[in-house]
């Protein structure tokens, strides 16, 4: 019979080794990424409980106080300890109820309940951040593994560059600096591959840290996601999350002034008790007693105690009102700001797509046509081939800084924008 450990063990290998082969088997588009980092993200885990937690709490808030019993002996005699040799002694059952200070309770409530909103709005804005954060780290390794391949496709050239001064040199119509020249380059171009690997690998870390899979064999989507955004639209300031956040904290320390304003209120205290007498030592009957009573305070004295509590409270209100008018100050700079750049960098690519990328290439053509032709030194055809490379990584560049700016206004503009 096999132990229940290691059945447990053999169960959590398949487990673990099916997630990554169905991980291996699938294309890792954007959006799945961002799901998957969704589903195992621990903060809004935390988040929905805190505020399934204040949304108890409210109700625990908003009902009395438990009453106290009271059960005891009155005016015992001490040298007999009998209780029935003196009339004033008495068994005693009482009971106790605390009413708190004006509506503190439904004030209490009230707040615990604007709690829950903060916790809500801070859910729903972790929930925009892991969104924004997964796709960003998406597009930087979707842009690294394509430089890869564009740095790879140029080494290409710049090997068969090597052969070619090599030839040129052989049949003396170049110099053997050009040789070198040309080696040197390669070896650069070797360097700046490993650069990008170790940028793929510490990219792919990152990526990791949401996923929850080592994903190294998995293939990444070869496509970019198509995003549509309202940019007239300003209606999402109000609603972003962040905001929220800021109007809860207010909500709440509207609250405390309230709560705080209850302290000039008393608090009261009733009690019940009875009383019940024993015979007497002759067997008369003796009258049980009844007592009723009211306690309640007197704040006389507000100077130094109610009146600073209001005062600080009123400064905490004030100071919510102003982080939140600085966060939504924040909040349109970076929506302004990324509108600017979103659109100055889709006019960059276009300028990359119909002019430079297609002169790069004439360029380099013609540098090696005029280099073997003898018409053009080595410098020139290096010149032209660099450019053309740094040009296609530049484009590669512009068009991810594009799609990572679009990420970050449907980050604040929300999904449904």
């Amino acid at each position: 019979m096999v132990p229940l450990a290691r059945l447990v063990y053999v169960i959590t290998l398949f487990t673990l080794y099916s997630s990554v082969s169905v991980y291996a088997e699938q294309t890792l588009t954007i959006e799945r990424a961002v799901q998957t980092a969704l589903e195992r993200d621990a903060l809004i885990n935390v988040y929905q409980f805190r505020r399934d937690a204040y949304r108890e709490q409210s109700i625990a808030e908003d009902t009395l106080p438990d009453p106290k019993i009271k059960l005891g002996v009155m005016n015992v005699p001490t040298d007999t300890y009998s209780l029935n040799q003196e009339p004033m002694t008495l068994v005693q059952l009482g009971i106790t109820q605390m009413f708190p200070r004006g509506n503190s309770l439904e004030i209490k409530s009230q707040r615990a309940l604007s709690l829950s909103v903060a916790e809500d709005a801070k859910t729903e804005n972790q929930r925009r951040k892991v969104t924004r954060e997964v796709r960003e780290t998406w597009l930087e390794l979707y842009y690294w593994l394509n430089a890869e391949s564009v740095v790879k496709k140029n080494r290409n050239l710049f090997t068969k560059l090597v052969s070619v001064t090599k030839q040129q040199y052989a049949a003396g119509r170049q110099k053997q600096q050009d040789v070198i020249r040309s080696e040197l380059e390669l070896g650069m171009l070797d360097d700046r591959e490993m650069k990008i690997q170790t940028r793929i690998e510490t990219t792919q870390a990152k990526l990791i840290k949401y996923m929850g899979v080592d994903f190294s064999d998995i293939k990444l989507g070869t496509e970019l996601p198509i995003y549509n955004i309202q940019k007239n639209n300003t209606s999402w300031l109000e609603s972003h999350p962040k905001l929220r956040m800021e109007q809860a904290m207010i909500s709440i320390n509207e609250k405390n002034v309230d709560l705080a304003k209850q302290s000039y209120k008393p608090s009261w205290s009733l009690d019940v008790t009875y009383g019940k007498r024993e015979k007497s030592i002759s067997g008369v009957e003796r009258a049980d007693f009844a007592s009723v009573m009211v306690m309640f305070d007197l704040p006389l004295f507000t100077a130094d105690r109610q009146d600073k509590k209001v005062a600080a409270s009123k400064s905490r209100l004030n100071a919510a009102l102003n982080s939140r008018e600085d966060r939504k100050r924040n909040l349109i700079k970076m929506w302004q700001a990324g509108l600017v750049k979103e659109k100055r960098l889709l006019q960059r690519i276009k300028q990359y797509e119909s002019l430079l990328l297609p002169k790069s290439d004439e360029n380099t053509k013609s540098a090696l046509y005029a280099y073997q032709s003898g018409r053009s030194g080595f410098t020139a055809l290096m010149r032209a081939q660099i450019t053309e490379l740094e040009t296609q990584l530049r484009a590669l560049r512009l068009t991810v800084e594009h799609k990572k700016t679009q990420a970050l206004l449907l980050y604040l503009a929300g999904e449904n924008s």
